[in-house]
């Protein structure tokens, strides 16, 4: 039986185990792990635990997560400060990327503050696993007084935008191949 619970740092391991799994990006070098790890954990899971969930198997091993900074004013501020500076040592090119995800967030910061990155194990998939760590998010959110929630994902991901649309995310935009996916809280 899958639990979802809160985010603890006993999770790490297994978060980024599960990142690295699931990534769209081929992880062939160090620089690609330390800009998956920057751009998709480091801060979620460092700065705002509080607001990240992980679905856990009988063993309280992660098999999924979503993370989430709730307000996104507030997560650029920090974001640029301490996360950017590293991710523009990688090379210019994952500070273009990184720089590209946040402007297309940036755009629809008011109506919807919070952003998500969300993945589960192929193995946990298809278990309705997806949808209780998106409820839990979006219940706690609403509890925080955060009213709109985003996300980015491939226009190639056709599976995960169908996930998305089924839990009354609504395509905002397209931009550089990607989707911003939104709903109200």
């Amino acid at each position: 039986m899958i639990e979802i619970r809160k985010y603890q740092p006993k999770d790490k391991e297994n978060v980024l185990k599960i990142l690295f799994e699931t990534s769209s990006m081929p992880i062939e070098t160090e620089e690609q792990r330390e800009f998956l790890m920057l751009m998709f954990n480091d801060y979620y899971t460092e700065v705002e635990a509080d607001n990240c969930f992980v679905a856990v198997n009988g063993d309280d091993e992660a098999v999924g997560y979503i993370l989430c900074a709730r307000n996104f004013d507030e997560y650029y501020k920090n974001f640029k400060r301490f996360y950017l500076p590293e991710i523009r040592e990688l090379g210019l090119n994952y500070y273009v990327m990184a720089m590209g995800e946040i402007f297309v967030h940036r755009i629809y910061r008011k109506k919807y503050p919070a952003h998500l990155h969300i993945d589960i194990l192929d193995t946990c998939q298809g278990q309705g696993v997806g949808r209780r760590l998106v409820n839990a998010l979006s219940e706690h959110l609403s509890k925080t007084g955060t009213h709109g929630l985003m996300l980015s994902c491939g226009m190639g991901n056709k599976g995960a935008i169908k996930f998305y649309e089924k839990n009354n995310f609504k395509k905002q935009m397209n931009f550089m191949g990607s989707f911003l996916m939104a709903k109200d809280i």
